[in-house]
């Protein structure tokens, strides 16, 4: 059934793609600058320190990805975390010595106006800073209540800064989502150049929220920057309701977020997040965030990388217009580490108790599968001891296996002979802290690992 479903969607998608050569189509990531993917060296080793911020920038290239949105809670007033300016003053000298062409633009994600337009200013100059139609492109994280024309825009005009702003603002006065408060957004914020969505909830959620921007941009002449996210658990709203859990159904919600944006076209994407470790949004394709990041230890933050590479697919089809065809059997596996039935020994307000929210049904414990294959496999899963095979027709399919404790297997295998394999980290059957972050991975039936034609392209202005 859910194979039937993609082949549907994928359908629907090729039959409904607009012409794509009114705008360039750019894909971002948002990155959280406060953290150090690959480790900060920059007490001992700044080289090391610029070489972790090459890693990441080469990471995201090799999957389409156009650039880094900034996001910065603070910047330069006096009490300020200094990692902020020291950080983005590294990233730009990394993405400068690779000197690929990778954008980099602030999200700004605080109201402090000196902040602001200091932030602003210091990388207004350089190379890699993201320019368009002319204009230098700022967004944010929200911050609506900011007097970004008068505050903002005056005194960096008044210095020769000319913004092409997108920002994220979402519907005011409690009003529901919808394009009625989109369009009362672009109404009353006449200055917008564009507006971006933030994505973040079940993929249901997201899709129907990037559908209530892209019309009213479009009818205000204005760009629309859609979100993408892979997975999300929340911090607690308040704390006596657990963190909130949003079910994002593995491969199958990344897929269909991907097609929501290749049939609707947004002028731009922006993956919400590449490296937010604290609300399980990240994308980043580290396999092991502990490694350079020990306060992730728990709950562990497990290694996301297969929602990246499946969402290479989908940014190139989205960018060129064209599925890029399936020449190799890939694997993707999604899933959680406990049970929903499991109990924490060792609880707090933070993380207990989970609050569950699906667009399906009740969260399922469940491996999800996504396969690309190139003729027709069974789908191998031990799981616990417990052995599923599926058969599996050419193509896209996806699947849906219950999970046991103990280790986690995945596999391909046609004729009888295996073609993928993948083994994932164990379910637990005993847990000590409530654990959402989910695991995600991938097999390639060639290596190196899956090298799609697109990529970001090389210039920062038009």
């Amino acid at each position: 059934m859910i194979a039937l479903w993609t082949a549907m969607l994928l359908h629907l998608a090729q039959t409904n793609l607009r012409a794509v050569e009114t705008t360039n189509h750019f894909v971002f990531a948002h990155y959280m600058v406060c953290y150090d993917d690959y480790g900060f060296f920059g007490n001992t080793d700044t080289n090391d320190t610029i070489a972790g911020y090459e890693h990441d920038i080469q990471d995201a290239q090799a999957a389409g990805v156009d650039g880094f949105a900034l996001n910065c809670g603070e910047w330069d007033h006096a009490g300020a975390d200094w990692y902020y300016t020291n950080n983005v003053e590294w990233m730009y000298q990394a993405a400068e010595r690779l000197g690929t062409g990778f954008k980099l633009f602030f999200s700004i994600d605080t109201t402090n106006l000196v902040d602001i337009v200091d932030m602003i200013t210091s990388h207004a100059n350089r190379t890699n800073s993201f320019r368009y139609q002319g204009k230098l492109v700022v967004s944010t994280s929200g911050q609506n209540s900011v007097d970004w024309q008068n505050n903002v825009f005056e005194p960096l005009k008044q210095a020769g800064i000319d913004v092409f702003f997108v920002p994220y603002f979402s519907p005011e006065n409690g009003a529901t989502w919808g394009t009625v408060a989109i369009s009362n957004l672009l109404a009353k914020y006449t200055f917008l150049d564009g507006l971006f969505y933030f994505a973040a909830g079940t993929p249901s959620d997201i899709t129907n929220r990037n559908a209530s921007y892209i019309q009213p941009c479009r009818n205000a002449g204005k760009l629309f920057m859609a979100g993408y996210s892979p997975t999300y658990w929340g911090y607690g709203w308040p704390t006596n309701t657990g963190r909130p859990y949003d079910e994002s159904q593995g491969g199958e919600g990344t897929i269909n977020q991907w097609l929501w944006i290749i049939n609707n076209q947004p002028d731009w994407v922006e993956l919400t997040t590449w490296n937010d470790f604290g609300e399980s949004t990240y994308c980043t394709p580290i396999s092991n965030p502990v490694q350079y990041e020990s306060e992730l230890s728990a709950p562990i933050r497990y290694c996301h990388a297969g929602y990246l590479e499946l969402s290479k697919y989908y940014i190139s089809w989205y960018k060129t217009g064209q599925p890029p065809a399936i020449s190799q059997d890939n694997l993707y596996y999604f899933y959680r580490t406990h049970s929903t039935n499991a109990t924490a020994s060792n609880t707090g307000p933070a993380d207990f108790p989970v609050t569950l929210f699906s667009n399906n049904g009740v969260v399922q414990d469940v491996i999800y599968t996504t396969t690309f294959l190139t003729g027709p496999a069974q789908l191998v899963i031990s799981s616990g001891g417990t052995l599923v095979t599926n058969s599996l027709p050419a193509g896209i399919n996806s699947q849906r296996t219950p999970f046991a404790p103990g280790a986690q297997i995945i596999g391909v295998q046609r004729a009888g002979t295996p073609v993928l394999s993948v083994q994932g980290p164990d379910i637990l059957a005993q847990i000590t802290n409530y654990d959402y972050f989910t695991a995600s991975g991938f097999a390639h039936g060639l290596n190196p690992p899956l090298k799609l034609s697109i990529q970001a392209q090389g210039t920062n202005g038009l």
